[in-house]
């Protein structure tokens, strides 16, 4: 790494081979380990002490230490992460953007969204029947999927089995770093992980145009967030130039910006209700909260003819 690559926090995610986690995510600042975490399964405790006792040791020390330790398969989570590391130092391994981004290849036509279902498993079910009968070829939840309720751990267990692409939202990423609300039940590790490793913005194709969904200005202040990351500028000029699309004295320097844009369509569920705006040839929508003080919704978005269609529906009580 660079002298200026290393002045920076930089984010990696290493997949496993041959032990309970799926991944390690961990940092390196200066050339120093920060911030482990064993992802999807093994031992918590052991995780923990690994990760706790390794916080800030140089790269070349913690691999020395680590390296060949055997627990089975002829590997170990501790020489696994020294794999990790020296992949990094190998260059095998790049950082990662500040958030994870999903992506769909595939191009659609009509994509159901819908924003905060905020651990209400009678509204997801309604939603899941009306997708059910609407049957769009994909179905994105924008976040804040968690509320501030007890039922967390069995709604997350069952949210496991749907179809819909579940976006993760700022309250799920505070309950997946242990931040819930004083009172309520912790939720386990495998539920917190879990949640950690929801993709936060998602990349799709409709119709000829090329979209992006994101929740809310909190993967703004994500560590390491890059004015170079992927869709940073449609997150940017949404959030901080046009308050969530209701600053419209703003529109005519967003139009200027928009054909350095990426994504022809931004789709986002933060500052209030539904909304629906072209600017500059560019389709912004914005995903209302299901669990809202209003009459519970989705949306569609349709393309036809090179046009982006809203449908707002409301939640049948059948």
């Amino acid at each position: 790494m660079s002298a200026t690559e290393a002045a920076k926090v930089q984010r990696f995610i290493y997949r496993t081979t041959g032990v309970c986690p799926q991944e390690i995510h961990f940092q390196l600042q200066e050339n120093r380990l920060k911030n482990v975490r064993f992802i999807g399964g093994g031992c918590p405790g052991n995780a923990q002490l690994v990760s706790r006792l390794l916080e800030d040791q140089l790269l070349d020390t913690v691999v020395e230490k680590l390296d060949g330790i055997a627990c089975r398969n002829d590997t170990s989570c501790p020489d696994q992460l020294a794999a990790a590391l020296l992949a990094v130092r190998s260059g095998e391994l790049a950082p990662m953007e500040s958030f994870r981004l999903h992506r769909i290849e595939e191009p659609l036509h009509r994509i159901g969204v819908v924003a905060d279902p905020a651990g209400q498993p009678g509204l997801w079910e309604r939603l899941l029947a009306e997708l059910g009968r609407r049957r769009p070829d994909a179905a994105i939840c924008m976040g804040n999927i968690t509320g501030d309720a007890a039922e967390n751990e069995d709604w997350i267990r069952d949210l496991g089995k749907t179809d819909v692409i579940l976006l993760q939202g700022e309250r799920d990423w505070r309950y997946a770093l242990r931040e819930e609300p004083a009172g309520l039940p912790p939720l386990s590790n495998r539920r917190r992980d879990w949640l950690l490793r929801l993709p936060q913005a998602l990349r799709f194709r409709l119709g000829e145009r090329i979209g992006v969904a994101f929740t809310g200005d909190f993967l703004q202040h994500l560590q390491g967030f890059s004015d170079f990351d992927p869709f940073a500028l449609e997150m940017n000029m949404v959030f901080s130039m046009t308050c969530c699309m209701q600053d419209t004295s703003v529109f005519p320097a967003l139009e200027a910006m928009t054909p350095q844009f990426e994504a022809g369509i931004v789709v986002f569920a933060q500052g209030g209700g539904w909304g629906h705006w072209q600017v500059g040839g560019v389709d912004f929508v914005r995903v209302g909260p299901l669990a809202g003080p209003r009459k519970p919704g989705w949306g569609m978005l349709e393309e036809h003819a090179g046009q982006l269609r809203l449908e707002r529906i409301p939640l049948s009580r059948d």
